[in-house]
C-alpha cells in the first residue's frame, strides 16, 4: 500500500505517458524482431508469459496486436488496475495511429469500449486473452510445456540469486521444448536514476550485510547481481543460452569506478570489467 501511494503521488509512474509506453514498445519490438530473425513465425508464438508486467501491460498489448492469442501476465503483487490498463491501451493506440512507430502499423491495438468504471482488472484482461497471476507462483506447475516464449523487462534485478534459480527452473518447466526466454536487465545502481548525487556504481561500495539491513526493504529490493550470475542461474535451471550481450562501461565509466572504494566482497569476486557492466540482454532456449 505504501509503495502504491509513493508511485501514485510522488513518482507519478502509474501514468502511462507517451515516453513510457514508447520505451516499452521498443523493447517489445526488439524481442519480436529477435524471435523472427531466429526462425520463429507468428504461428509458433501462440502463448506468451510476461514476467513482471507492472502497471502498464504495453508489451502484451503490442503482442496482442501482432496476433498472440494467449498471454499470462505475472507480478509479485497485484499492482495493475483497470485505469492503468486502459491508459496503456489508449496511449499505445495513439502511438500507432500517429505513425510514431512505423513497425507497428499493422498491429492494431484492440479497443476496450466494454470496460466499466468499477470493473475488476481480471475481467478486463480476459477480454484481451490475458490471465493475471499476482502474486506469481508455480507457472510451471500450472502451464507445463504450454508457453512458447517469455519476456522480462528490467524485473530480474529485484530477485535474489537463490530465488532467481528457483524462478528460472519454474519458467523452463512452463516453456515448450524449443521455447524462448528473453530478458533485459540493468546492472548498474538504479537508485542513481533518482539521485544524481550518486554514481551508477554506488552499490558496489557496500557489503551484503549492510545492503540487506540498511538499503533493501519490503518496498524495494535490488540484488546487485552481475552478468555472470545471471548466466549461472540460467545454466543451473537447464537453459541453453543463445545470446548473452553485455554493455560494459567505457573510459569515463571506468574512471568513476576507479574513484570508488569498492567493497572487497565485489572486488574479490569480479574483475574490473565485470564491475563496470551496465546492461544485459539474454535470449535462452529450452532444449
Amino acid at each position: 500500500m505504501c509503495y502504491r501511494l509513493l508511485q501514485d503521488h510522488l513518482t507519478g509512474s502509474l501514468v502511462a505517458t507517451r515516453e513510457r509506453v514508447m520505451q516499452k514498445m521498443d523493447v517489445g519490438l526488439a524481442s519480436w524482431k529477435w524471435l523472427w530473425e531466429h526462425g520463429e513465425s507468428p504461428g509458433n508464438l501462440r502463448t506468451h508469459l510476461d514476467l513482471g508486467s507492472g502497471w502498464h501491460p504495453t508489451i502484451p498489448l503490442l503482442f496482442e496486436g501482432f496476433g498472440v492469442k494467449r498471454q499470462l501476465l505475472c507480478d509479485v503483487a497485484p499492482v495493475m488496475t483497470p485505469a492503468s490498463f486502459a491508459s496503456a491501451l489508449a496511449m499505445l493506440q495513439s502511438v500507432i495511429d500517429q505513425g510514431l512507430r512505423p513497425e507497428c502499423q499493422y498491429a492494431k491495438a484492440a479497443s476496450d469500449a466494454a470496460a466499466g468504471v468499477d470493473e475488476d482488472v481480471a475481467s478486463m484482461m480476459l477480454r484481451h486473452g490475458f490471465t493475471y497471476h499476482a502474486p506469481y507462483s508455480g507457472m510451471g506447475r500450472r502451464y507445463p510445456g504450454e508457453v512458447d516464449f517469455i519476456t522480462s523487462t528490467q524485473v530480474l534485478p529485484y530477485i535474489e540469486m537463490t530465488r532467481l534459480v528457483e524462478c528460472f527452473k519454474d519458467l523452463i518447466e512452463a516453456l515448450r521444448p524449443g521455447g524462448w526466454f528473453l530478458a533485459t536487465n540493468h546492472l548498474y545502481d538504479m537508485y542513481a536514476d533518482a539521485d544524481p548525487s550518486i554514481s551508477i556504481y554506488n552499490h558496489l561500495r557496500y557489503s551484503r550485510r549492510f545492503w540487506k539491513c540498511m538499503v533493501n526493504s519490503d518496498m524495494m529490493t535490488f540484488n546487485r547481481l552481475k552478468a555472470r550470475d545471471y548466466r549461472e542461474a540460467l545454466e543451473l535451471a537447464g537453459f541453453e543460452i543463445v545470446e548473452f550481450t553485455i554493455d560494459r562501461g567505457g573510459a569515463d565509466d571506468l574512471s568513476i569506478l576507479r574513484s570508488l572504494n569498492v567493497h572487497p566482497e565485489f572486488s574479490a569476486r569480479y574483475s574490473e570489467e565485470e564491475l563496470s557492466e551496465k546492461h544485459l540482454f539474454f535470449a535462452a532456449r529450452k532444449p
